[in-house]
């Protein structure tokens, strides 16, 4: 028999129920709150979100999903949602959900999704999926990410990447813009893309380069010419603002003839000027987008290549008219050169005639007496001298291999050989002349060709300075040397005789009388340096950055007089220290200069005393002037290995 409960009993039992009823009220007033807060959480979430049941049906979308994509909870609410799924990736999101592993119910997706209107989007979509005991789906909550302007600014930064590495592959214009239409049309993504250009003169575009899907038309488009009213590009010159036309279907009448022209339809278009300084020099266009229509996006990108589009024309136009300057610059280049030696091979034979003139002279003269006419003798021998100095640095300078006086005179002399040798027989009595004639043409028109070889500079500079010394013995100069044995370096002999004697010369001309020069030699890193050091007068700035131009004086011009080699302040040609630079320039070795200018004479014009001691009788601050000219001959490979 059941014992009935008691009254206390049956009183402690409804506290308990009372506690559980409690307790639920408690949990539903909890999941109240929490789907409450749920809801508003998806609610502000600022990507869309949307939740399907186990049969794949729409039970959710928060306003952000409406805001993106157009549609609303109440239009797909019970449905699949096809509507906002490209038709060719209907399947993916399933087939993908399938073959997710059993120990996964997150899944992450990069796809594309529809709005209302029609726009594909780019998104990343992240599902989590809740499955049964069975890996069957139960529900499915799906996040979307739009991420179309994102990508869209990683491909233009990605072009404007590729278009700036390819601009020193491509010199040449057209392709150059070719290449960046290509871009447009890729990135952009629509049938044509042009760089068209304004002819001034002519008030008429014509397209310096096009881009088209079809190669044939791409041709008609650049032979194609059009008044500035047959294209829209007309008014974005007019006003100079950029322009985007979704819908050019009222406007066909008015534009038949350019589609005449170019052989398609342009049903939308997008156009940017490309502005030069103050002036608008044509217009960067893209038409008939494959996708959607052109917006203010497709606009700024435009805008941003349209910078590059016109300063690679304007590049373009300072290239053409630099290589034009260039040519031409060329041309005159080879005219004087071609005019020096002519000058200086015509030089050869008056001065050939003059010299031997001279000495015949001299021989009928011995029999008066010699102080009557010796010194103009000198006088012309010395400026004989001069100008054959003047011809030898102009033929070093200018140097060209192709003389034909050497082969010329020779053909006739040998042509001519008895004729000639009988005839000066007759005249003179002399026999052998013709030897003698041959030598000297040999000596005066032979090509000189350089003979490299292996030369110790320490040894070839103190044979060159015991050859100078008679010929400054007549200045009051100290001649300072210390030339360390080194390496040999591999040079022709003449040119480097030429340069050292060059550079011991002007030393001693440019420093005056109680003066000294100082001439080193010595090894240096992988090569020789050969360097004088004068405490003359020292060259100004100005002088310093024209020495090496050639036929340059450091003097005035009333101050400059032709003295005697070795006189201080002598007045050189002017051509010397270019014969070196370039002597350097063939020969591989450096020259360099560096100079300081007494502080007595600042400038060109203010003239040195000559003597050191002179000098000091004159008030003012001690001489100071300094030049140092370095010469260095690396060593050659063949003297290193």
């Amino acid at each position: 028999m059941v014992r009935k409960p008691t009254y206390k009993e049956l009183e402690l039992r409804i506290k308990d129920l009372e506690r559980e009823v409690l307790k639920v009220e408690e949990a539903e007033q909890i999941n109240r709150t929490a789907s409450r807060n749920h809801k508003r959480f998806l609610k502000f979430l600022p990507y869309p979100v949307l939740v399907r049941d186990a049969k794949e049906l729409i039970t959710y979308l928060n306003p952000a999903f409406t805001k993106t994509f157009g549609w609303t909870l109440k239009e797909l609410k019970g449905k699949k949602g096809e509507q906002y799924v490209p038709h060719s990736l209907r399947d993916e999101l399933i087939d993908r959900i399938k073959i997710l592993p059993i120990q996964k119910n997150v899944l992450r997706l990069n796809t594309k999704r529809l709005t209302k209107d029609g726009k594909i989007l780019d998104v990343i979509i992240r599902i989590g999926v809740d499955k049964d005991q069975n890996n069957n789906p139960e529900g499915i909550i799906i996040v979307l990410r739009d991420v179309t302007m994102e990508n869209r600014i990683k491909r233009n930064r990605g072009a404007m990447n590729r278009i700036s590495q390819a601009l020193p592959r491509y010199p040449d214009l057209r392709k150059l813009l070719f290449y960046i239409n290509t871009e447009i049309k890729e990135l952009i993504g629509t049938e044509s893309a042009n760089t068209i250009l304004l002819d001034k003169d002519q008030k008429e575009f014509y397209f310096l380069s096009a881009v088209h899907d079809d190669p044939i038309t791409r041709e008609r488009i650049e032979k194609a010419r059009f008044s500035l009213d047959e294209l829209l590009s007309g008014q974005v010159v007019k006003t100079g603002n950029s322009m985007i036309v979704n819908d050019l279907s009222d406007d066909q009448n008015q534009y038949q003839s350019r589609d005449l022209k170019i052989g398609y339809k342009i049903k939308n278009v997008a156009l940017v000027p490309l502005r030069n300084k103050d002036r608008i020099i044509g217009i960067l266009a893209a038409d008939n987008k494959k996708i959607g229509d052109f917006d203010d996006t497709d606009l700024e990108t435009l805008n941003t290549l349209a910078a590059t589009v016109a300063l690679s024309i304007e590049n373009a136009g300072v290239s053409r008219e630099l290589r034009k300057a260039y040519e031409e610059l060329k041309s005159l280049n080879r005219a004087k050169d071609k005019m020096i030696s002519h000058l200086s091979h015509e030089l050869k034979t008056p001065v050939a005639i003059l010299l031997s003139s001279f000495k015949i002279l001299s021989k009928k003269l011995t029999d008066l007496p010699e102080e009557t006419w010796r010194p103009t003798f000198e006088r012309i021998q010395r400026n004989l001298d001069r100008i054959i100095g003047i011809e030898g640095e102009v033929y070093d300078i200018v140097e060209k291999k192709e003389v034909f006086h050497h082969k010329f005179f020779s053909l006739i002399l040998e042509q001519c050989q008895d004729e000639f040798e009988a005839l000066i027989a007759e005249e003179t009595g002399e026999k052998g002349v013709i030897t003698k004639v041959r030598r000297k043409i040999e000596d005066i028109f032979s090509p000189r060709d350089p003979v490299f070889q292996n030369i110790f500079l320490n040894q070839f500079v103190e044979k060159r300075i015991n050859a100078i010394k008679p010929d400054m013995v007549h200045r009051n100069i100290s001649l300072i040397t210390r030339l360390k044995a080194s390496s040999s370096i591999w040079i022709p002999a003449e040119p480097l005789r030429k340069t050292v004697d060059g550079l011991i010369r002007n030393a001693i001309e440019n420093t005056p009388d109680g003066g000294k020069i100082e001439v080193f030699t010595h090894q240096k890193d992988n090569g020789v340096e050969f360097m004088v050091k004068d405490h003359g007068i020292g060259l100004t700035r100005e002088a310093q950055k024209r020495i090496f131009e050639g036929f340059f004086s450091t003097q005035e011009t009333m101050n400059y007089s032709s003295k005697r080699p070795f006189d201080f302040n002598a007045g050189g040609k002017g051509a010397d220290l270019l014969r070196m630079k370039i002597f350097s320039e063939r020969y591989n070795f450096k020259i360099s200069m560096t100079s300081k200018r007494c502080r007595r004479i600042p400038k060109n014009k203010d003239a040195c005393p000559g003597s050191i001691q002179d000098c000091k009788k004159i008030a003012g601050p001690a001489c100071d002037g300094m030049t140092i000219v370095t010469c260095f001959f690396p060593f050659h490979e063949k003297i290193i290995k």
